[in-house]
């Protein structure tokens, strides 16, 4: 270890001794690396400025839908997920999104229609420009639209929304929390919270809006049934049973026979007759299903007029997939009919042979079995509606709601059913196409309120640039088109590659060459001194260790050269940026190395040294003793 020691040692004073020598190794290896640093320097600070001044633009990594598929809030809660995206919000239809503001306290108020913008929090557009997301008595504007507005940061505005070509109108108020400057867009738009956006789609839907007091129809939903029974005493010919799916919104059917016997008792063969104990056993059993959307009260209309004439046809609405979930039991969900007796808030009417729904708002009560009944107690109960159904296609639908309910006892009713009204039947069969909330009419009165289908249009920002591109790409593969800035990112992404491209071939000849000017230069360097390394052999020095000789110089001479093509870069990069101060912002640069491109730098310099001196160090371990002998 002390030879290598001394070795090394003595590889530095000769390089000093010879210092002539060692400038003119150094300048060369700078003249090598100092082209290199520039152009990469010069890569480096365009590329960055580019790519800041895009990333310092929002609307460069803004995606917009621009079709008008449905999408539903799953689809935004999974999307919200994707790394690639750092912000994403529904957006409600574009004729619904705009409402007329006027300062309130104006002396001359001026009005002006604006466009409505949804925000939330981690918005990048406000982040950027140094607000939070607005509460829901607050907006945010656009220089444009205070421009047209005359208002100021603070100020209170008055919306008016209006519907019916506006004969019926209704406002609210906003606060100004922020007005963005001219760089956010020249759009006339204020950025208000999505439920405040919803709240007015509804309101110009034709819909009340309770919680703001605005005049309305009630949302309820429509009562629906996926199955329809029709029952009778004698079954159709065949002519009649086709008609029953033709041109009824039906397409399946399934004939179900009697299932007494001689006696007029139930026979074995009852579970074949969908083990219904509402219906008996004598009657000819009918299932009629659809495909898809479930049936509308129009459609058992039609279903009806297809069996009049026939006194004893008997049309019901049926769901065989909804059951109710209350106190760790599971009840099936049973249509009461004419052949039953009625219970309190029944309001079931077959009028022409039709069960049909004719309560907008039905009472919840179910008829249980008395033992079911007493398990509940008195008084409302909070239970759980649930919709499950796999469909042909192996596709599952899970949808549930929670509401207050009451039960009565009624004789004859399974310990595993619940009796319900047709039109309470009806309404939570709504669940197969959407989910249903508990709520309230405008009246007051309980009622379940269809939660929306989805929404048309979205808000969306890439968490970096070569999101932009990959997102947009995702979204067309599921049939959602959008604009962005994609190809304008697409351009300075392609530059970056193709430059880097060119870098590395320029640099990698220029390397290969210094790699051989260094290998010829020790290589001369032992040639020349190759009697006093003979007689360092002949003093003891083994072969491997005079080869650090050769590695220690190259490592001086090269490392000697970067250092001096370093301080020649930062001088022409000053002189660069300086000549450019105009065209640049703050912090920005044309010519610029980071810290980590210079170890970078030094890293590839040691590499280079050490394959010149391992490749010149073989030429040392060929010297043999006898050959300083001979010389003397």
């Amino acid at each position: 270890m002390s030879k290598a020691l001394q070795i090394a040692v003595l590889s530095y004073r000769d390089v000093l001794h010879e210092w002539r020598m060692t400038l003119c190794v150094m300048f060369a290896v700078a003249a090598i690396a100092t082209p290199l640093l520039l152009f990469f320097g010069l890569r480096s600070g365009v590329m960055d400025t580019l790519q800041k001044r895009l990333l310092g633009n929002p609307a460069t990594m803004e995606l917009q839908s621009v079709n008008e598929k449905r999408l539903d809030r799953a689809w935004f809660e999974e999307l919200a997920q994707d790394p690639k995206v750092s912000f994403v919000i529904p957006r409600t239809r574009r004729l619904s999104a705009s409402a007329e503001f006027s300062v309130r306290d104006a002396p001359k108020p001026v009005r002006k229609t604006l466009d409505l913008y949804p925000t939330g929090a981690g918005d990048p557009l406000l982040a950027h420009y140094g607000t939070e997301a607005p509460s829901p008595d607050e907006c945010v504007l656009t220089s444009e639209a205070a421009r047209r507005l005359e208002a100021r940061e603070g100020d209170v505005l008055t919306a008016v929304v209006s519907r019916d070509r506006g004969r019926i109108k209704a406002q609210r108020e906003f606060k100004i929390r922020r007005i963005m400057p001219d760089a956010a867009g020249l759009t006339p738009a204020a950025y208000i919270t999505l439920p405040s956006l919803e709240q007015i789609e509804t309101f110009k839907d034709g819909q009340a809006v309770p919680e703001l007091g605005w005049p309305g129809g009630d949302n309820i939903i429509q009562p629906v049934a996926p199955v329809a029974l029709v029952a009778m005493d004698r079954e159709l010919d065949a002519v009649r049973e086709s008609m029953l799916v033709q041109n009824t919104g039906f397409v399946s059917l399934i004939r179900h026979d009697p299932a007494c016997g001689a006696d007029g008792k139930s026979s074995g063969s009852a579970p074949s007759r969908l083990d219904l104990p509402f219906l008996p056993c004598s009657l000819v059993l009918y299932q009629i299903s659809g495909v898809g959307a479930p049936a509308v009260p129009a459609d058992f209309s039609s279903l009806a007029d297809r069996v009049r004439g026939r006194a004893d046809a008997l049309v019901i609405p049926y769901n065989p997939f909804l059951t109710l979930e209350f106190a760790g039991r599971s009840l099936r969900i049973l249509p009461l009919t004419p052949l039953q007796r009625p219970f309190p808030g029944d309001d079931t009417s077959c009028a022409g042979g039709l069960c049909s729904f004719t309560q907008k708002t039905p009472e919840r009560v179910f008829a249980v079995a008395p033992e079911v009944a007493a398990a509940a107690g008195e008084g409302p109960v909070t239970v759980r509606a649930v919709y499950h159904e796999v469909n042909a296609r192996g596709e599952t639908t899970d949808r549930s709601v929670e509401f207050a309910a009451r039960f009565t006892a009624k004789e004859g009713v399974g310990t595993g059913d619940a009796l319900a009204s047709l039109s309470l039947m009806g309404q939570l069969s709504a669940m197969q196409s959407r989910d249903l909330t508990d709520g309230e009419t405008s009246g007051g009165v309980p009622a379940f309120i269809p939660q929306r289908r989805g929404y048309i249009g979205f808000r969306m920002y890439a968490a970096s640039l070569n999101d932009v591109v990959a997102l947009q790409e995702m979204l067309a593969g599921q049939g959602i088109k959008t604009v962005s800035r994609a190809d304008r990112i697409a351009e300075v992404l392609s530059l970056d590659r193709y430059l880097g491209l060119l870098f590395w071939l320029i640099a990698s000849a220029s390397l290969a060459g210094a790699v051989c000017c260094l290998v010829a230069n020790m290589y001369a360097g032992i040639e020349r001194k190759r009697k006093e390394l003979a007689i360092l052999r002949l003093l003891g020095v083994h072969g491997s260790t005079l080869c650090i000789y050769p590695l220690c110089c190259s490592l001086l001479l090269t490392l000697g050269g970067i250092i001096i093509s370093i301080a020649v870069f930062f001088l022409l990069a000053y002189v660069v940026n300086s000549a450019f101060a105009s065209q640049l912002s703050e912090g920005e640069r044309f010519c610029n190395l980071t810290m980590t491109h210079l170890l970078a730098t030094v890293s590839i310099a040691v590499l280079i040294a050490s394959v010149s001196g391992l490749a010149a160090s073989r030429r040392v371990m060929k010297i043999e003793p006898s050959e300083s002998l001979r010389d003397e």
